[in-house]
């Protein structure tokens, strides 16, 4: 037992000598970094790079060049509880590194209050912690409020010293953020982005999340208002929307695994994908800057990398001018009408295709040599005519016949999106299916009072 005590006692001092230690070091520091900088001399630099080593985020440092340039730069600066450091949408103009006590970090999220914000807790940060580089590296500005949580003792580096610091680095991108340099870099060579600049393009990065989705995963309903934009980094995502057919319009047969009489067939909701997009590709962006709901379904068809950012950061950020320019650049799928139009066209042509191939296998086997002529001829169907005219396109040519069939679609498709494909979702996707009609009607209800909160808002404001 005595053992055990003298252990338990060393121990317990050996961690009182180390606060203590701690304590004196830092208070050292504290007036070291009250010295001007101007008149510091070797030896005060050499104390404070003695010490600011030992500090987590600096210690990363102390192996670099210059380093001791860098000490000489500090200062010392103290706030108290709940003050602000700097706040969302300032310039970058110093770094901070925390020496003692701790800050909060907090963004701007809307209420649904039309021009009301409200802080939202996002991270706190405490002894040895840095903060504000973002900004600094990327001359832009602050993406988020950091206030005091208590009496706090930072170290400062101004800008211009950070950044002459920054440049003696052999890799003068350690400091940046791997995942938002991977998204800026990604985004810049987008050439939707290239009306941006890059104090734009850092603050969206900033604001922006990267996750990885598996297979056949529902990133966006139909009949949902998206909240965010998505961008593709990696991978496919198919787009699926659901038409609603009349008996008149969608032949019995066509639909698959259902019952095919006519009272069963009257408004059915029938699942066609329709485009299946890729590395680049932006998805989401118009319902969202017209506050609409989607018109179609998007699901991952393999492991995708996906970009979002939300309505409120894309519209507080990028300027109402160059918004309103994107907007104008994007497009949307044809209606339904268009789609039912080009699905049987296309319908037609198979059909033709079918009948064809057949005549052509018939007329092969009505040549054949004596012994097949003593039998009876077999009958061809009846003649194939090419639906609609194009007797001067290649029967082969099923890409070339879907392009005209473009052509023949309402003047408004001209302007809408390339419908690439337009097939209906096969069995492998109907648990799919299963999910998008989940919850349907509770979705409905929820974007409902969503647009009568908003109208309501609007009114109060005016």
């Amino acid at each position: 037992m005595s053992e055990q005590r003298t252990v338990t006692e060393a121990s317990q001092d050996e961690e009182e000598q180390n606060k203590k230690k701690f304590i004196y070091q830092t208070e050292k520091l504290k007036l070291l970094l009250q010295v001007p900088i101007e008149q510091r001399t070797q030896p005060i630099c050499k104390d404070i790079a003695e010490i600011a080593q030992q500090i987590k985020f600096l210690s990363s440092y102390k192996q670099k060049p210059d380093f001791l340039e860098l000490c000489k730069n500090l200062y010392l600066k103290t706030y108290e509880k709940r003050q602000y450091i700097f706040k969302q949408g300032d310039q970058g103009d110093a770094f901070y590194v925390i020496l003692n006590g701790s800050v909060k970090v907090y963004i701007d999220e809307p209420t649904e209050f039309k021009n009301f914000m409200q802080l939202k807790e996002i991270a706190q940060l405490g002894k040895g912690d840095a903060f504000g580089e973002i900004s600094l590296l990327y001359n832009s500005k602050r993406t988020a409020t950091v206030i005091s949580n208590e009496r706090s003792d930072l170290i400062v580096l101004e800008k211009d010293a950070f950044q002459e610091y920054m440049k003696t680095i052999d890799n003068s991108n350690e400091m940046k953020t791997v995942a938002l340099n991977k998204i800026l870099q990604f985004l810049e060579s987008l050439p939707v982005f290239q009306m941006f600049n890059k104090d734009l393009l850092v603050q969206l990065c900033t604001k922006c999340s990267l996750q990885t989705y598996p297979s056949q995963q529902i990133l966006l309903k139909q009949g949902v208002e998206p909240t965010q934009m998505y961008i593709i980094k990696s991978g496919r995502v198919k787009a699926i929307k659901k038409i609603k057919w009349n008996l008149e319009d969608y032949p019995s047969s066509l639909i698959r695994g259902q019952a095919t009489s006519s009272n069963d067939l009257f408004n059915q909701d029938v699942y066609f994908e329709i485009d299946e997009l890729g590395d680049g590709e932006i998805f989401g962006d118009f319902a969202l800057l017209n506050e609409e709901e989607s018109q179609c379904s998007y699901i991952t068809s393999i492991p995708s990398e996906i970009i979002s950012i939300s309505s409120f950061n894309l519209k507080m950020i990028v300027p109402q001018d160059r918004l309103e320019a994107y907007q104008k650049q994007i497009k949307q799928y044809p209606d339904d009408d268009d789609l039912k139009l080009l699905y049987e066209e296309k319908r037609n042509w198979n059909k033709y295709k079918r009948k064809l191939i057949k005549n052509i296998q018939v007329d092969k086997q009505n040549k054949k040599g004596f012994d097949n002529r003593l039998r009876l001829p077999e009958l061809k169907s009846k003649q194939a005519s090419p639906p609609i005219n194009i007797i001067d396109i290649k029967t082969s040519d099923n890409r070339t016949y879907f392009k005209y069939l473009e052509s023949k679609i309402s003047p408004m498709a001209e302007c809408k999106k390339k419908v690439q494909s337009l097939t209906q979702v096969g069995l492998s996707m109907q648990g799919l299916v299963k999910q998008l009609e989940q919850n349907t009607n509770q979705l409905s209800i929820a974007n409902t009072f969503q647009r009568k909160l908003k109208k309501l808002n609007i009114n109060r404001s005016q």
